[in-house]
């Protein structure tokens, strides 16, 4: 059963699967909780896997080892900086709370521990912050009901608690009131494309993330006989099958990209710049590129999109939303 939960303790001192560690930008060692959790986790192990990211834009999470914590995962959420409410923070807020549980989600995380993220050094209002904390974990809770996962937030004054508390009954009385509405074709769509990244983000994360296998990646081929890692070629054909199964791979694909006037050189190595201008279904028609262009069955789109991490880069901008909103109508 789900549930949220706030108690009065040190984070890195709870018995969960993830934490989240409230970063900055750069992923680099801060103070307050980012401090308390690089010290905990070990400084120097956990700095180099976060270097090894390098980045990350505000409203949007990353996941790192735990290391020394109890904590299996890391994960690394920035928030945005006060500025008076009127740059975007609480959307910027609220998604840091909702990619940090997809990435629970993914990882296979049942336990999860927040703070209270940009209550402290960024300025954030705490009243205003425990309302787009709570609301993004509800709504997760409501929009994964199969999938089993329990809250914390931790905090280390009674204060805080109080209106964490107060704030979290509020808002669960507002949301037992609202009607269920029936799911569209849309809905069921965007749900199938959603599983299918759920699903597969973290194999293309592990090939990313092990030399071993982006090598034999690079050097595979469908015209030589497979002795090692025979698992992870059935592995990668259940993919294509799934992802022309889940509608990833959208028939007019290559209309979009002409109308779109996408640049081919980009699509086949996208950069982040390139993946955040796109909409919805421009973003789609490039995923549609990379299987139909490649020729899954030559080996390219394992050998290429997959070896290289470029298949990784859309399937993770699709599964946190980190593209332009599409006009209406649009996927």
């Amino acid at each position: 059963m789900n549930k949220i939960k706030i108690i009065k303790k040190g984070i890195t001192q709870l018995p969960v699967d993830t934490i989240v560690n409230a970063a900055n930008k750069q992923l680099q060692a801060g103070g307050g909780v980012c401090g308390a959790v690089f010290r905990d986790a070990g400084y120097s192990e956990l700095q180099k896997a976060c270097d090894k990211i390098g980045f990350c834009h505000t409203g949007s999470a990353v996941i790192t080892p735990g290391f020394k914590l109890e904590a299996k995962y890391i994960i690394h959420a920035v928030g945005p900086v006060w500025k008076g409410g009127n740059a975007d923070e609480p959307k910027k807020l609220y998604s840091c709370y909702k990619n940090s549980l997809e990435l629970a989600k993914e990882n296979s995380c049942h336990s999860i521990a927040f703070p209270l993220i940009s209550s402290g050094i960024f300025g954030y209002p705490k009243d205003k912050a425990w309302r787009k904390a709570l609301q993004a974990c509800l709504d997760f809770i409501s929009e994964n009901e199969d999938y089993d996962i329990d809250i914390y937030f931790a905090v280390l004054d009674d204060s805080a608690k109080a209106l964490g508390g107060k704030t979290l009954l509020e808002l669960t009385k507002t949301n037992s009131n609202k009607p269920k509405s029936e799911k569209t074709s849309e809905t069921i769509l965007e749900e199938n494309q959603k599983l299918f990244c759920l699903r597969y983000v973290q194999l293309l994360q592990t090939i990313d993330w092990d030399d071993d296998l982006k090598d034999w990646c690079r050097k595979y081929s469908i015209y030589e006989k497979i002795v090692t890692h025979q698992g992870l070629e059935r592995m990668l054909h259940e993919l294509l099958s799934e992802a022309y199964d889940s509608n990833i791979v959208i028939q007019d694909y290559g209309q979009i990209i002409e109308d779109s006037k996408l640049d081919q050189q980009l699509i086949s190595d996208p950069s982040g710049e390139f993946i955040s201008s796109l909409n919805k279904k421009q973003l789609l028609a490039c995923i549609a590129w990379h299987f139909r262009r490649d020729h899954f069955c030559e080996g390219s789109l394992i050998s290429e999109s997959i070896a290289e991490g470029k298949l990784l880069k859309y399937i993770q901008a699709l599964l946190k939303g980190e593209y332009t909103r599409p006009e209406p109508g649009e996927l």
